[in-house]
């Protein structure tokens, strides 16, 4: 395993994807643009049934390999191909599977090569179930999905919503970004350093109102809070992530928790510090917030002054009562002289650590997909992680606070 590139993949990974008879599997087509785009190999199975709804050349075309579908004899090739296959990836991913294949695997039935490759596998697998709600939740199918579950089989469930059928609710299959997704944490060495311990992570900006129809905010997207959030999920964390109103997915296997003001976020924070191992403030909270007008404010009678009181300094709160076995990181997002209002801050908060960065530089920081950031201890001590793709530096960050630890 080579880790996370530039684009957040895996490249140099091999997957043995296999894809079951359902109207879902279009969506595979997407799921294996987007893994070959990562630099990673596929390997496509097809049920005959799958076959008559997407054709074999499809994924031929796009993965570059052979379509395997009926099993065949180890005469013919020289050896058993289901098993020197599936011994050569490192995950079986099946998308869509429905409550056929799903009722095979769990009971142990190889009739296929899919089936009879899933019982050769001894590594991860992946399973994504796709099929008529009422299906989806017949008993039958719960214990064959607790079943899986059991033998160690990771199932991603998408959303309720329209049917192929005509109806409306769950069964759909998940979209290709959320399987991505899971497998990055699926596929993800764990860091033992935080593996199992439980870290907040905060992100995005805050909301403060004017009137009724106005707010004060910033430029802040969330989307190095949700990488870091990303990142500590992967490295095996418990992760909660609290966010202002932002725009960005959220990771899944992370518990979210959407705020809006500053007054919401320091009650979400300062609530839940002391059942932390780790709290990283990566939010660009506001400093002050207006009183807000019970009504619309009127140009004809509004002076343009704002008068503003300050919010509750959340990280300074955090800092003056932090257990002993908590680790608090903070961020100082600076338009200049970026080290020393970090290291000034570092010390006045309290903090084991803080991520320096310039929201100045063109390109990097607030909205955007690329940023720089640089590490400072409590000793003083800098190490620059570079600049990077955000979601490439939320894993550099937690590799980073991993070795210092």
């Amino acid at each position: 395993m080579t880790g996370h590139t530039e684009e957040g993949g895996h490249e140099g990974l091999s997957i043995a994807l296999g894809v079951t008879g359902g109207i879902a599997a279009y969506k595979t087509v997407e799921l294996v643009r987007l893994l070959t785009q990562r630099g990673i190999t596929v390997y496509p199975i097809m049920t005959e049934w799958a076959a008559r709804f997407v054709g074999p050349l499809t994924f031929e075309t796009l993965t570059g390999q052979p379509v395997r579908i009926a099993t065949p004899s180890a005469v013919e090739t020289g050896n058993i191909e289901h098993i020197s296959l599936i011994r050569s990836v490192d995950l079986l991913l099946i998308a869509p599977l429905t409550a056929n294949t799903m009722a095979k695997m769990a009971h142990g039935q190889a009739d296929n090569f899919l089936t009879t490759t899933y019982l050769a596998h001894r590594g991860k697998t992946v399973g994504c179930p796709a099929m008529n709600t009422g299906m989806l939740e017949h008993p039958a199918t719960r214990r064959n999905m607790n079943q899986l579950r059991q033998d160690g089989v990771h199932l991603v469930l998408g959303d309720s919503g329209d049917l192929a059928c005509g109806e409306v609710g769950a069964g759909r299959m998940a979209e290709p970004s959320v399987i991505l997704d899971h497998l990055d944490w699926v596929l993800s060495p764990r860091l033992p350093r935080f593996e199992g311990k439980r870290v907040l992570v905060t992100a995005g900006p805050t909301r403060e109102d004017l009137d009724p129809v106005r707010f004060l905010t910033n430029r802040s997207s969330g989307k190095m809070g949700i990488a870091i959030a990303r990142a500590f999920r992967d490295a095996g964390a418990q992760v909660t992530l609290i966010h202002g109103p932002i725009q960005v997915p959220l990771p899944a296997m992370v518990e979210g928790f959407g705020v809006r003001s500053a007054a919401e976020m320091a009650n979400a924070v300062l609530s839940r510090q002391m059942e932390q191992d780790v709290i990283v403030m990566a939010a660009a909270v506001a400093d002050y917030r207006p009183r807000p007008s019970v009504h619309k404010l009127k140009k004809e009678s509004f002076d343009g002054r704002l008068h503003l009181e300050r919010t509750t300094d959340i990280l300074a709160t955090l800092g003056s009562r932090k257990p002993d076995h908590q680790i608090l990181v903070g961020f100082a997002a600076e338009t200049g002289s970026v080290l020393e209002h970090a290291a000034r801050k570092i010390a006045r908060k309290n903090l084991d650590f803080i991520f320096a960065n310039d929201v100045s530089a063109e390109g990097l920081g607030f909205a955007g997909d690329r940023n720089r950031l640089i590490a400072l201890n409590r000793g003083g001590v800098q190490h620059d992680l570079g600049t990077r793709d955000k979601e490439r530096l939320g894993h550099d960050l937690v590799r980073y606070l991993a070795s210092q630890l």
